[in-house]
């Protein structure tokens, strides 16, 4: 009976050894699953976080870039309005100077034109003299070569401000430079040609200042 319950006692606590070994592994592997469903889903939300994160780099990228290239189109359209602005501004200058140059090259004209009928008096009293003057008649004599020096330097004073005058008789008529004031058939002549000045024509550095009041032979074919 005594070795009866030793033996029981001896069967118990080897019972009780084997059985904490199996409770012990059930629990590891268990704790070992859950461990590894954790760092699994630790690391796929580390993933998804990255994706995320290169999601927003790429989309901040792309934003970048197209501002990017606004700028670049900014850039070249502001190229290219201050190269056609300063170009307008040298021609606007070059005008301006132009136009400087113009307004002193004929600030006379006025003046000029102003003193032309004062020419076409003196010029119309020395036609009406009759010539030759008498030698005897040296009143007529003096006062004829008195206004003829006075045409003469009126006209040279005109001529250093770039007033010329000119006389086109024997040319071909031109609207440009003549006024016909009228016409007459003349034998021996060309029809359209100037055969009669009757006012001188006055140009001003190239720009007619008065066109030449002229008879014109008139065609009669």
């Amino acid at each position: 009976m005594f070795a009866s319950r030793l033996l029981r006692a001896i069967s118990r606590p080897t019972s009780s050894i084997r059985s904490t070994p199996t409770s012990n592994s059930t629990s590891s592997v268990l704790l070992g699953s859950r461990r590894w469903n954790s760092s699994d889903a630790a690391k796929q939300a580390e993933e998804e976080k990255i994706n995320k994160a290169a999601d927003k780099v790429d989309s901040a990228a792309e934003e970048v870039t197209k501002k990017v290239a606004e700028l670049e189109t900014q850039v070249k359209e502001l190229k290219s309005a201050l190269t056609y602005g300063k170009a307008d501004f040298i021609n606007l200058q070059k005008r301006t100077d132009q136009e400087k140059i113009t307004a002193r090259e004929y600030a006379i004209q006025k003046f000029a034109q102003d003193l032309l009928p004062t020419v076409d008096i003196l010029s119309t009293a020395l036609k009406y003299v009759p010539q030759p003057i008498p030698s005897e008649n040296t009143a007529l004599t003096a006062l004829f070569s008195g206004v003829q020096m006075t045409r003469s330097e009126l006209l040279k004073t005109l001529s250093r401000h770039g007033v010329v005058e000119f006389d086109p008789t024997g040319e071909k008529f031109d609207p440009n430079v003549h006024e016909a004031m009228f016409q007459a058939p003349i034998p021996g002549k060309e029809a359209g040609t100037v055969f009669e000045t009757q006012k001188s024509g006055f140009m001003l550095k190239g720009r007619t200042l008065r066109p030449a009041q002229v008879g014109v032979v008139q065609d009669t074919s």
